[in-house]
């Protein structure tokens, strides 16, 4: 299996339980990656009827933290207070083992305007009833965003993320950027970045500040160019890197130990 990383990186999202769905051997996977120099990761949830699955899954990486949340299409699902309710109870940790990992941010939360699930009101109403959860369990947030910049931002601005967070898998432009850095939020570059044809994020990347950059797989999604139509993996953490820091003129050693300082600061594992 292709690995490409170095000591002291750190995939701020991947889907372990969707990786096993596709067939990846999750487990084996996580464990090469982390003798191979990974840091951190965190697992990222999209429904709540899977978190136990995933703790199961994953209990035995120290270094592995745990996000929680509800994505866009739980509209189609159920209702919001349903649907906050439940989320709430697995962050309190109610009903729920004692040596269940503790849910190190809520995510991945958002608005998706490409899929249109269920209606607009209804994607608004979950994504600002999560954010002001979030608040309320001093918690960051993992955010969702396609073709939802002007929404996305709007209901930030009136739900401040006081303990931070992460516009996940960036896709837009450089003024979207800019006013998510300045509402809090970092910004997570994927393998998207790499592709030959997205010389606009590549801009981006190189105007916003490193200290408001964080670096992410989105596995088993959006492989690097190096590896694009393979399942992804964390072990390919360092394409994306090293995309980025070139984007950055900067030294690929000093790149991964500032996203490494950003992600603690986020974060405060240690």
């Amino acid at each position: 299996m292709q690995f490409n990383l170095k000591k002291g990186m750190v995939d701020t999202h991947f889907h372990g339980l969707i990786m096993e769905n596709k067939g990846i051997d999750t487990k084996k996977v996580l464990t090469e990656t982390f003798k191979a120099g990974l840091d951190y990761a965190v697992d990222i949830g999209t429904e709540l009827d899977d978190v136990e699955k995933r703790q199961e899954l994953l209990s035995e990486f120290d270094k592995i933290l745990l996000a929680a949340g509800n994505y866009p299409s739980e509209v189609e699902k159920n209702n919001t207070n349903y649907l906050v309710d439940t989320l709430e109870k697995i962050i309190a940790k109610k009903n729920l083992p004692e040596n269940f990992k503790p849910i190190s941010a809520v995510g991945e939360i958002g608005l998706d305007w490409h899929w249109n699930y269920g209606t607009k009101k209804q994607q608004m109403e979950l994504f600002e009833a999560q954010m002001q959860l979030a608040n309320k369990y001093k918690l960051p947030v993992i955010i969702h965003d396609r073709e939802a910049d002007k929404d996305i931002i709007d209901i930030i601005k009136q739900n401040t993320p006081k303990f931070g967070g992460i516009l996940h898998c960036f896709s837009s432009d450089y003024k979207t950027a800019v006013k998510l850095i300045d509402l809090g939020l970092f910004i997570s570059f994927a393998g998207n970045v790499s592709y030959k044809k997205n010389s606009v994020l590549r801009e981006v990347a190189s105007k916003i500040p490193v200290e408001s950059i964080l670096i992410e797989t989105d596995s088993p999604y959006l492989g690097p160019q190096q590896v694009r139509g393979k399942t992804n993996h964390p072990g390919h953490i360092g394409y994306t890197y090293e995309t980025v820091a070139d984007c950055k003129n900067l030294p690929l050693e000093e790149f991964i130990n500032s996203i490494k300082n950003n992600f603690i600061s986020l974060f405060s594992p240690e």
